[in-house]
């Protein structure tokens, strides 16, 4: 995993009121993992952006409220119903959309479009020829 920010990062960017102390430490893991996972391109680990430090710093303090993993129960209730002659069913079910990130945190949202510069295309692939 990664490293892109550390808890003086956070501290300097957010202040150092952004959570508890005993927090700090797993959130930041939480965000380096999230940002690990995003396979950014083109970041130069010796100096990186002050970008992305700060969508770092804008997940750890989602993954302190315990919001960056959290799953989305929340949906919209759809119902379908089919006539044929004089048979008719209807069938009620909950559905979520979670490819939407309208579903994510508001810091998480911000955070990915601070990140986008650097976020390789979902289509592309990785060739290592070594």
């Amino acid at each position: 995993m990664a490293t892109y920010i550390t808890v003086a990062d956070v501290d300097a960017i957010l202040g150092s009121s952004w959570t508890t102390e005993d927090k700090k430490a797993r959130a930041v893991l939480q965000a380096n993992a999230y940002l690990t996972s995003l396979n950014l391109v083109g970041i130069d680990m010796s100096a990186i952006p002050d970008e992305v430090k700060q969508a770092g710093a804008e997940l750890a303090a989602v993954a302190a409220e315990g919001k960056l993993y959290q799953q989305h129960t929340e949906g919209s209730l759809e119902a379908k119903t089919v006539k044929a002659g004089s048979v008719t069913t209807s069938k009620t079910f909950a559905s979520i959309d979670s490819s939407k990130t309208t579903s994510l945190p508001d810091g998480v949202q911000f955070a990915l479009s601070l990140l986008q510069p650097w976020r390789s295309n979902t289509f592309s692939f990785r060739v290592d020829r070594g």
